[in-house]
């Protein structure tokens, strides 16, 4: 395979510093979040931060095709990891999603995180066999 063939390259930086980046030119910095002062998100986070955007496109697209008219849309996420052994991965995932917007209707959110959270989201589907991923949402004025 030549370099082409690739989607995606992470290339050492300095210390704990990686940048990941893809065929677009996209890139993300990561770093350990464990060993001094971070300059970028650590790989397990930045696994929690793919989630939110997997399902927050769905959910927004879902929304859209509803003619629902949302106006802004909040992630929150938290997990829980082993304490001890290695790997650590994450075995609990907790979503919370903070919507608001012109009328929306219960009905169609709950169906719009239900179908991205059970089967659209590829990053959920991935992180299934080792993580229960629960969900709640709040609507906000």
């Amino acid at each position: 395979m030549s370099e082409s063939d690739w989607l995606a390259e992470v290339t050492w930086a300095a210390d704990n510093v990686f940048l990941g980046s893809d065929t677009s030119g996209h890139t993300v910095v990561y770093d350990s979040t464990e060993k001094g002062p971070s300059k970028g998100i650590g790989p397990m986070r930045n696994l929690l931060t793919a989630l939110g955007a997997c399902t927050g496109m769905d959910i927004v697209a879902i929304l859209n095709k509803r003619k629902q008219k949302l106006t802004s849309l909040k992630i929150l996420l938290r997990g829980g990891r082993p304490e001890f052994g290695l790997p650590k991965p994450w075995t609990s995932i907790h979503i919370k999603y903070v919507l608001s917007g012109e009328n929306l209707e219960v009905r169609y959110v709950e169906e719009a995180i239900k179908d991205s959270t059970e089967k659209f989201c590829s990053v959920g589907a991935t992180l299934t066999p080792t993580a229960n991923i629960t969900h709640s949402y709040e609507i906000v004025p």
